[in-house]
């Protein structure tokens, strides 16, 4: 029996929405045409990302006249938070505490099938179909960027389940702990972009994550990042048992010699011998575009 995935030259339109920037494509059979767009996102107010992503969709169309909407198979959306159906449940990156229900928002604009995903479940699913592991069938993709999140593939299926494992809490010493919508003191307030941030407002100074871990007198703010993340790492073995564990994210590819941990400190926080080898997806930023598009095609493929 046919299905909308047999046409495999047919254009998915694909939005990795993340709370630094928006990244926008068309993909087609596996590769990504030109523009390839890439802004800033509009947080903390649902009708401005709505007219965003609005704007930027009419943008890609326009730039490729040659595909009508016969040939646009589906708008996929990778999100930061958890996502039932079509609900993105909250999501802390965008600053958004609210359920948002996409289909009421967009699901008439796109006049195709659209679908959206928690960005590390998607990300996961590009990651096992492209990346540089594919005999690997058990990985955490873990995501350092302005949040800290997993997305977990067991037996070469995504464990798809509703986790926040960037939550766990690391840091009880109420003096050291962040803030944080889900719980102070958990991973992704003590070591992603954002809560590395607070932890040098502390300090007085009001810096990007980026001028923190260029300038050498934040060493040891970078080297307690290094623990944290050693810390939630060991807790992902426990927790596992993956054979790889994959690196994503803006600050966990720019910044990974400064802030992943060696495996001798990782063996303090797990009871497992073996440490899996820690490696940056090969994907690079691109990931979550290419998890957007094959999830789509999964998607398809049932439709």
């Amino acid at each position: 029996m046919n299905n909308l995935a047999d046409n495999k030259n047919g254009f998915i339109e694909c939005y990795d929405i993340g709370g630094t920037n928006i990244r926008a494509a068309f993909i087609v059979e596996g590769k990504i045409e030109e523009p390839f767009i890439n802004e800033k996102t509009e947080k903390n107010n649902v009708g401005s990302l709505v007219q965003q992503i609005k704007r930027i969709s009419s943008s890609l169309r326009k730039a490729h006249p040659e595909a009508p909407l016969s040939q646009i198979q589906a708008a996929s959306m990778a999100l930061p938070g958890p996502v039932e159906g079509m609900i993105l449940l909250g999501s802390k990156p965008l600053e958004f505490d609210e359920e948002i229900d996409f289909s009421c928002l967009l699901g008439d604009y796109f006049n195709v099938p659209l679908l959206i995903g928690n960005d590390l479940n998607m990300a996961s699913q590009g990651e096992l179909a492209l990346g540089q592991f594919n005999e690997i069938k058990n990985f955490c993709l873990v995501t350092i960027s302005t949040g800290i999140g997993v997305g977990v593939i067991v037996n070469g299926s995504l464990y798809n389940r509703q986790t926040e494992i960037g939550h766990i809490v690391l840091e009880t010493n109420p003096d050291l702990a962040n803030p944080c919508l889900g719980h102070n003191g958990c991973w992704a307030a003590q070591a992603s972009g954002v809560g590395v941030e607070k932890t040098v407002e502390k300090m007085g100074q009001k810096l990007t994550a980026e001028e923190i871990f260029e300038d050498s007198q934040f060493q040891e703010t970078v080297n307690k990042v290094k623990h944290y993340n050693a810390y939630g790492i060991g807790n992902l073995i426990n927790a596992y048992d993956p054979e790889k564990i994959i690196i994503m994210g803006s600050l966990g590819l720019k910044q990974f010699n400064k802030i992943i941990p060696d495996p001798e400190i990782i063996k303090q926080y797990t009871l497992l011998k073996n440490i899996p080898e820690i490696v940056p997806t090969a994907l690079g930023e691109n990931i979550g575009l290419f998890g957007a598009y094959f999830s789509a095609r999964n998607f398809l493929k049932t439709a």
